[in-house]
């Protein structure tokens, strides 16, 4: 096995389940966060990690393996996937691979491209997504990306976000295949387009639960927060996320469970009050029917898996 364990710098919008204050997934996103390109070996990573963009990973000369939600992932060489970074995830296996572009787009954005709904769906519940086609980018666009994203000249950074949605609207024309299925209780798309009044209020909408993650969250106040009448910002929010607003404060909590069992010591009770659980029964139906086994049986399983590397 070909591990590097070369460090990188602390990231601000990323939280590690080692970090000594922990933060929801629900707290990580931002209306606001700036779309951010890196083209790099790949590093190994001793724990899982979350963030609240939409990660694009490409290796380019080798396949590299993640353990996502306890589940091994290859991502093979010249592929693009895709996957919401949420969930936890941890790069296990970096092997020969000296390449790797990454892009994490915020979800404001990823939710404004004219993509596959369907695509957005399968991402919004927590799949990774991979081109069925390999060699669709180069690195040289990658690099010509990145020196646009840094230009003075906010055309030129457009454009290149542009080009950045339009590599997707290809994989979503040509061909992909989830490669990781999420236990989420799935929704039905209604295949429509949605307008950027719809994205615009369920941005606020993500912002504020992100920033009130671990209190008692009701559809109401979320509502209230945007000024909509409470139907109406049920059905925008399903309509732009595939999601209710239930499942999706729920998934988010899951995730969070997920990585804080795999990677800390801390009682489950602690963990389900950290992540904003209040109830200590709803907690486990909940874990229960999203994970398909109990928080105790996830823990020895994760950790088992992990001793392994």
């Amino acid at each position: 096995m070909n591990i590097n364990t070369g460090r990188l710098p602390p990231d601000p919008h990323m939280c590690n389940s080692t970090d000594r204050e922990t933060r929801s997934p629900l707290a990580l996103y931002s209306e606001y966060q700036r779309m951010d390109i890196e083209l790099r070996r790949p590093h190994y990573m001793e724990s899982s990690h979350w963030h609240g963009q939409v990660e694009i990973n490409v290796p380019f000369d080798g396949d590299v393996e993640y353990l996502i939600n306890n589940e091994i992932v290859q991502i093979k060489q010249g592929h693009i996937t895709l996957f919401w970074a949420c969930t936890p995830h941890q790069l296990t296996r970096p092997g020969d691979c000296q390449n790797m572009a990454i892009f994490n787009l915020p979800m404001h954005l990823f939710l404004s491209w004219p993509l596959d709904r369907q695509l957005i769906n399968h991402v919004t519940h927590g799949m990774v997504i991979k081109s069925l086609a390999a060699q669709q980018i180069s690195q040289f666009e990658v690099q010509r990306w990145q020196q646009e994203m840094n230009s003075q000249n906010e055309q030129i950074r457009q454009l290149a976000i542009d080009e950045i949605g339009l590599m997707l609207k290809r994989l979503s024309l040509s061909g992909w295949q989830p490669i990781l299925v999420n236990k989420t209780p799935s929704t039905h798309s209604n295949g429509g387009s949605v307008s950027r009044h719809a994205q615009f209020y369920v941005s606020q909408m993500l912002e504020f639960i992100g920033a009130n993650y671990d209190q008692a969250l009701t559809i109401e106040n979320i509502a209230e927060h945007v000024k909509l009448n409470a139907n109406y910002a049920m059905g925008i929010f399903h309509r732009v996320m595939q999601l209710t607003m239930k499942q999706y404060i729920t998934a988010m909590r899951i995730n969070h469970v997920r990585a804080l069992l795999n990677d800390t010591d801390k009682t489950i009770l602690d963990i389900a009050l950290t992540a904003g659980f209040r109830s200590s029964s709803r907690f486990y139906s909940s874990f229960n029917k999203y994970v398909g086994m109990s928080p105790q049986k996830y823990r020895k399983l994760s950790q088992s898996k992990n001793s392994s590397y």
